[in-house]
C-alpha cells in the first residue's frame, strides 16, 4: 500500500517537473521512452511514459523500455523513501533491485527522479 502511494506521489512529481522544468522538457522532448518501477511479483508498480514530448503514467507493467524491479514492495518503499542518493545502488548491490530492459536508460531515469523530487537542481 505504501509503495503504491509513493509511486503515485512520484508520478505527480514527475508530471509537475515535465510541465514546469525547461531542462526536463528539453531532455525528454526528442525521446519516446517508457520506465516502470514495480515489485518482482508484478502486482504493484507504475509506468512512466514519455511520448512526443508529453508525459503520462499508468499501472500497466508489461510494456517498457527499462524497469526497476524490486524484490518486494517493502524493499521498494524503503529504498525509494529512505535510501537517499545511494539507495538504488545499494539495493542493486544487495540483489534487492534488478534493472530489466535497456539498462543504459538507468542514468536517465535516475536524473529524472532526482530533478523531480528536488534531490538535484539542474539549471
Amino acid at each position: 500500500m505504501l509503495f503504491s502511494i509513493l509511486l503515485l506521489f512520484l508520478s505527480i512529481m514527475i508530471g509537475l517537473a515535465a510541465r514546469t522544468n525547461k531542462s526536463i522538457r528539453e531532455i525528454f522532448a526528442p525521446r519516446n521512452v517508457t520506465f516502470v518501477i514495480m515489485s518482482k511479483d508484478g502486482k504493484t508498480g507504475r509506468r512512466f511514459i514519455f511520448r512526443k514530448g508529453k508525459y503520462s503514467s499508468d499501472k500497466m507493467l508489461k510494456d517498457y523500455d527499462m524497469a526497476l524491479v524490486f524484490e518486494s514492495t517493502n524493499i521498494g518503499f524503503k529504498t525509494l523513501a529512505f535510501g537517499g542518493p545511494t539507495g538504488l545502488q545499494t539495493a542493486i548491490n544487495n540483489y534487492q533491485l534488478k534493472v530489466a530492459g535497456n539498462a543504459q536508460l538507468y542514468n536517465l531515469f535516475g536524473l529524472l527522479i532526482a530533478v523531480s523530487t528536488g534531490m538535484w537542481k539542474r539549471k
